[in-house]
């Protein structure tokens, strides 16, 4: 059976590995927002001129799909 001091120092052994996941959480948290943000702006930078371009325009990314704009009559 642990002595008291002994549990008193698990758990607070224990706290601070808890709040240290929490900051680390908080962080990725802020940085998947932060990268959220990111595709979503250049999504709408490549829509604007995907939309924009009278030349026809065919486009594949990396799990081979294809994306087409016929060339603007």
């Amino acid at each position: 059976m642990m002595k008291t001091y002994q549990k008193e120092e698990h758990l607070t052994s224990e706290l601070a590995g808890l709040r240290q996941r929490v900051a680390e959480l908080k962080t990725l948290a802020t940085e998947h927002k932060r990268l959220d943000e990111a595709l979503q702006e250049s999504q709408q930078v490549l829509r604007k001129i995907f939309e924009s371009v009278t030349d026809g325009i065919s486009a594949t990314d990396l799990d081979g799909i294809t994306r087409c704009k016929p060339k603007n009559k």
